[in-house]
């Protein structure tokens, strides 16, 4: 991969896309950052009707609580497992065209992201979907205003707001998992 692609920086090509806005009232609001947020809205309403409103949501929770009682009452957890890592892998898709459209990535960038992931899902509370967005919306607002005041702030204003929001609330904001 390298030797076909290099390990230098890239992006996909997005034209007019990453520069267009639609403007509401004095706010001008930014095209890719409103279909980017509307996209993660409908991947999550669409991961919540397939959690709690179908069987194979059903066996995807009882397979993650216990996979030997799971199997014991018919479900085949290797099968649970695969479908579950191919729903999975569409929406890092999603997600990896998102981040290509709007930044740079090369092949070492992947913990420098993960850090921001491990952060949204702290904050929104291990096992909640909307939590995680919430989550990330509080990291990137923070990580803007971090910029605004200093663009060397910006990436340490993501992570003060990670550790105010432990501090305050250890479990998330919208914690789902029990102890």
């Amino acid at each position: 991969m390298l030797e076909t692609f290099s390990a230098d920086s890239q992006r996909l090509p997005t034209d007019a896309l990453t520069t267009a806005s639609v403007q509401l009232g004095p706010v001008a609001l930014g095209v890719m950052p409103l279909l980017t947020f509307a996209s993660a809205v409908l991947v999550i309403v669409g991961l919540n009707q397939l959690f709690y409103r179908t069987s194979l949501g059903r066996a995807f929770r009882a397979t993650s609580d216990d996979a030997v009682t799971a199997s014991l009452m018919g479900i085949r957890p290797a099968s649970i497992f695969a479908t579950a890592t191919g729903v999975a892998l569409v929406i890092v898709t999603i997600a990896a065209l998102y981040l290509g459209l709007r930044a740079n990535f090369d092949p070492n960038i992947g913990p420098a992201r993960l850090i921001y992931a491990f952060e949204a899902v702290i904050i929104g509370g291990l096992g909640s979907l909307w939590g995680t967005l919430v989550g990330g919306i509080i990291i990137g607002v923070a990580q803007t205003v971090g910029a605004a005041v200093n663009p060397e702030w910006q990436i340490l204003s993501g992570h003060i707001a990670f550790l105010i929001v432990l501090l305050i609330r250890p479990r998330g904001l919208f914690p789902r998992a029990h102890d």
